[in-house]
């Protein structure tokens, strides 16, 4: 995780000129960070971890950026500054990649039939039709509600080679680089399954990413910051921060099978 975190961040410095941190903006569920580089202001969005709130006062850019990829960083306190530390690295890379928008989650292939998922994005499920979803997450997990046509089973994470046999398609949630395990679930995946790293969180440049073997990475584009502060501010996250100004994009390596991308080229952002 911090190999591909360092990666970005190599990929990120020949673009930094006198960056500083003009804001951070902790709320229940997410993070802002918001940063001017080169006289350019962008703004960086990733999930706040449970347990006690980052350190904010007066950050800079290469502390923040330390932070996120601190390879000891395994506490929940770890958790949380290694947070705003992706939050900060979304930031700069936000006018460094040529996002599209669109949300590849919804847009399924037909002929899919078993996708994997690291985290559990069951708002999602009612996006799909006639699949099994395996689901992978650190927590118990309930039972599921889904649509008709779609069965889930969850796995554990030392259960991630069981969880992935057969995979067509694997989801792998964002904010797995604050928590710990991407290589893992990565190298995981079967060779021929296209794979999506998917959430806010995921939102920095994405060659580390698709030279790791991802397919599609799908973040997120603060386009109203100041909505975007707000609803941060109100503990909002998911449907909520989307509707207030959070665009949901992304990246792809030539035409994934999995995922009909060709469908959100110029439209609209779907919301959760």
């Amino acid at each position: 995780m911090t190999d591909l975190l360092e990666a970005v961040t190599a990929r990120l410095r020949p673009h930094l000129a006198t960056p500083t941190v003009e804001r951070v903006t902790v709320g229940d569920a997410a993070i802002l960070v918001e940063v001017r580089n080169g006289g350019v202001e962008s703004a960086g969005v990733a999930h706040r971890p449970a347990g006690e709130p980052p350190m904010t006062d007066d950050p800079d850019v290469e502390s923040l950026l330390a932070a996120a990829t601190e390879h000891r960083n395994a506490s929940t306190n770890g958790h949380s500054a290694r947070a705003v530390g992706i939050a900060a690295m979304n930031a700069l890379s936000a006018p460094l990649v040529d996002w599209c928008t669109g949300d590849p989650m919804a847009l399924l292939a037909d002929d899919v039939e078993r996708i994997t998922t690291v985290g559990l994005f069951a708002p999602a499920f009612r996006k799909f039709d006639d699949v099994a979803v395996r689901v992978i997450e650190r927590d118990p997990v309930d039972d599921v509600a889904t649509p008709p046509g779609v069965t889930v089973r969850t796995f554990t994470p030392p259960e991630t080679d069981a969880a992935m046999s057969g995979a067509e398609v694997v989801f792998v949630t964002g904010s797995a680089f604050i928590y710990g395990g991407v290589e893992r679930y990565l190298d995981a995946a079967p060779p021929d399954a296209t794979v999506v790293v998917i959430g806010a969180t995921a939102s920095f440049l994405p060659e580390p990413l698709f030279d790791a073997g991802v397919d599609v990475v799908a973040g997120a584009l603060v386009s109203d910051r100041d909505a975007v502060r707000a609803a941060i501010q109100r503990g909002d996250c998911g449907t909520d921060l989307h509707d207030a100004g959070l665009q949901k994009v992304y990246a792809a390596v030539d035409r994934p099978a999995g995922v009909r991308l060709d469908e959100t080229n110029g439209s609209e952002t779907t919301n959760l």
